[in-house]
């Protein structure tokens, strides 16, 4: 059956954000007299939600309460940036807009806060998403199936129709626990969640990839 929707994880599969993820969380870590950390390091903290991030960038003898602290303090920062360095990857906006010209049914749906998501997606693919998503407590975050059922019940396609395209063993668990073909993309952020290749319906090197789906 041809896919008459495609879901799309966030960081690191269509936005590469690490960049400014990385500066508000130094900034964040810095407010708070924290010592910070290398972007690279930064980028084995991102995969499951700002609050996880936030868990791992403190010291290991932070308080929960200057962990609170910290994570509100991120996201003030980071809502509020200018997003200077982040950018679509390659072919994310071509593709999207030859998917809908197509009739397919595009979505975001993500562990980052909903806030951001929201903002980031009105920013980089205006008219060119269904639906985004971000976390949404009480909601529980992915790999759990419910916010992509939640999402396929909202674009009105069956898990047969249904394809998630990320980056990270967190995007193929919820594809596998929600029934949708799992797509990994070879450009993402698994450092810290790596990718398993060999348990994908599809494993793509660029987004035009996507197009033989249809």
């Amino acid at each position: 059956m041809a896919i008459k929707a495609f879901v799309f994880d966030m960081d690191g599969t269509t936005l590469d954000s690490l960049p400014d993820l990385a500066i508000a969380t130094n900034e964040a870590l810095t407010r708070m007299g924290f010592p910070t950390h290398a972007q690279e390091k930064i980028l084995t903290f991102v995969g499951n939600g700002a609050e996880r991030l936030i868990e791992q960038a403190c010291p290991p003898d932070a308080t929960p309460e200057q962990r609170k602290q910290t994570l509100e303090l991120w996201r003030d920062i980071y809502i509020h940036s200018d997003y200077a360095h982040t950018e679509p990857f390659p072919g994310v906006v071509e593709v999207l807009g030859k998917l809908r010209a197509r009739g397919v049914k595009t979505a975001i749906l993500s562990n980052k806060f909903d806030a951001g998501v929201q903002l980031l997606s009105k920013l980089y693919f205006p008219g060119l998403l269904d639906l985004a998503r971000g976390e949404i407590p009480p909601i529980p975050r992915k790999p759990d199936p419910t916010s992509l059922r939640l999402a396929m019940n909202e674009l009105g396609v069956t898990p047969e129709e249904t394809a998630y395209v990320g980056d990270t063993n967190v995007d193929v668990q919820v594809a596998r626990n929600a029934g949708v073909m799992a797509i990994g993309v070879s450009w993402g952020y698994d450092k810290a969640l790596p990718l398993p290749i060999d348990e994908l319906d599809a494993y793509i090197h660029s987004m035009d990839e996507l197009l033989q789906f249809v």
